[in-house]
């Protein structure tokens, strides 16, 4: 009969995941409000991105009870490390290896007392793993020398790194330093995640240190400054070249309060758009603070490779005519999914002209979009939240459109049936391809709409989820609400 330690390190990796992490339950799966296209006819969720797979959300079972203490003969007395991979790694070479490859594969750094433990583990060498180091023990200088840090067989573990220790961090105490040691000693790097603010003198070392990272796949920027004083802004210009184009294996990348050419300077802003050796397949831009420019360039530098693109809250440098011009003229033609989030500096109320063309006071800013003979033509999946659209929407959204989705915006339920119900002049069903709607609304659609709805969807083999927002009640209140966190930015895969 075969022992567990005769097991093979693939297999036991399968029985530690199994074990160690199981499936959470986080947000509602069968909540197609929150998902893609390709999500919502998939059995189990999707897989979480770098930066998300080591958080857990265990269902608590009702009437377990807490294992009680033993207080037999223990290697640990105090009780067992947190981390159940530690003791594991004491049984034997096969599970010794497969917990170093788990400990180290995905690392958090919450702070700099963990960041300095985990770059000694990367740098140090162990007596017993170098033979030449017996061989040579009375040679001081080759002592010496083996001392230094260097990287160690760990650091080929690392491939995922998520940074979070504090705000305007400096070079030296503030952990800056660190910070570029922990990434030169990683040579397998693939995902980072950054919610550090840094110095502006950290800024030359830190974007060197990443720059160096050629198999970088995923980047997520959590934080960021306004460029006052001597903090690090991270810009976009910057990143396209200090950054994108030294990645050439780059699919990921998403900024918070990503900025654009500086207001005050002097110089003019770059107007030639660098081509990317990568294939951004997924941007995401929460609060940005990009104008026109900057997001056109940035959109035009990935080519036709992006098929996602999320975009929250346009800052002041950006008016409705200006997105809907980036939108309409400068993404890619194989763009699948796209969510949008009105800007909460968007002045209400619009026109009440629902036919109006101006998108600076049109409610019908994607309505305008869509008008396009050639932008978003392949569009699979929509989602939006704010007043951008009227019930014209449904009758120029592409063909291609399978999902979707919006919340606190008033569309007419009919305009939505008369849509599924009628074809347009070439003889097809306006939306023939839809296989999921889903609303969040303030619950002014009568039950005779929604029935009809229901029928409707049920007849072509779609689903139709309605959820009634109870927080968007009062049109008052909409400017200030547009500025809280809600469920599309927190909640979906992207």
């Amino acid at each position: 009969m075969a022992k567990l330690t005769d097991l093979p390190a693939e297999l036991l990796i399968r029985i530690i995941h199994h074990v160690l992490y199981p499936k959470g339950y986080g947000f509602p799966y069968h909540e197609h409000h929150f998902l893609d296209h390709t999500q919502i006819s998939r059995s189990s969720p999707p897989k979480p991105r770098p930066h998300r797979e080591r958080i857990v959300i265990r269902r608590p079972v009702i009437g377990q009870q807490s294992p009680r203490p033993y207080y037999g003969h223990v290697s640990w007395p105090e009780g067992l490390p947190e981390n159940p991979l530690l003791p594991l790694s004491l049984v034997n070479p096969t599970f010794r290896q497969c917990a170093q490859e788990l400990l180290f594969s995905n690392v958090a750094l919450p702070s700099k007392w963990t960041a300095m433990l985990f770059l000694r583990s990367l740098t140090s060498v162990p007596p017993h793993d170098d033979p030449s180091l017996h061989a040579r023990q009375n040679d001081d200088t080759h002592l010496q020398a083996m001392q230094a840090p260097r990287p160690s067989g760990l650091s080929r573990h690392v491939r995922s790194l998520q940074f979070s220790w504090g705000l305007e961090c400096s070079m030296g105490q503030g952990g800056g330093s660190m910070f570029c040691d922990i990434i030169h000693s990683c040579p397998l790097l693939e995902n980072i995640a950054i919610s550090n603010t840094f110095l502006l003198a950290c800024k030359e070392p830190i974007l060197d240190a990443l720059a160096s990272k050629t198999l970088i796949k995923e980047l997520v920027v959590h934080q960021n400054t306004s460029g006052e004083g001597s903090t690090f802004q991270w810009q976009a210009h910057e990143v396209l070249s200090r950054l994108f184009l030294h990645w050439n294996s780059l699919e990921t990348v998403e900024f918070f309060k990503l900025s654009g050419w500086p207001i005050d300077s002097l110089e003019p802003a770059p107007t030639s758009i660098p081509t990317l050796n990568c294939a951004i397949r997924t941007m995401i831009l929460n609060n940005h603070d990009l104008d026109e420019h900057a997001l056109s360039t940035l959109l035009k530098s990935c080519g036709e490779s992006m098929r996602k693109l999320k975009i929250t809250g346009p800052n002041y440098r950006l008016d409705r005519a200006a997105l809907c011009r980036v939108l309409q003229e400068c993404t890619s033609p194989n763009l699948e999914t796209l969510i949008l989030v009105k800007s909460y500096h968007w002045e209400d109320p619009l026109s009440s002209n629902l036919d109006s063309d101006d998108p600076l006071t049109s409610p019908g800013l994607l309505d305008i979009v869509f008008n396009s003979p050639t932008a978003l033509k392949n569009l699979k999946t929509l989602s939006f939240r704010g007043i951008m659209a009227t019930g014209r929407l449904f009758e120029r959204l592409p063909k291609s459109i399978i999902k979707l989705s919006w919340e606190r915006c008033d569309l007419p339920a009919y305009s939505l049936l008369n849509a599924l119900n009628s074809r347009s002049r070439d003889g097809q069903n306006f939306l023939p391809n839809l296989e999921c709607c889903s609303v969040h609304t303030r619950d002014r659609w009568s039950i005779k709409d929604r029935t009809a709805l229901e029928k409707a969807f049920k007849r072509r083999g779609a689903c139709f989820h309605i959820i009634n927002d109870y927080s968007y009640t009062l049109p008052r209140m909409m400017g200030e609400m547009e500025g809280d966190n809600f469920s599309i930015e927190s909640a979906d895969p992207l």
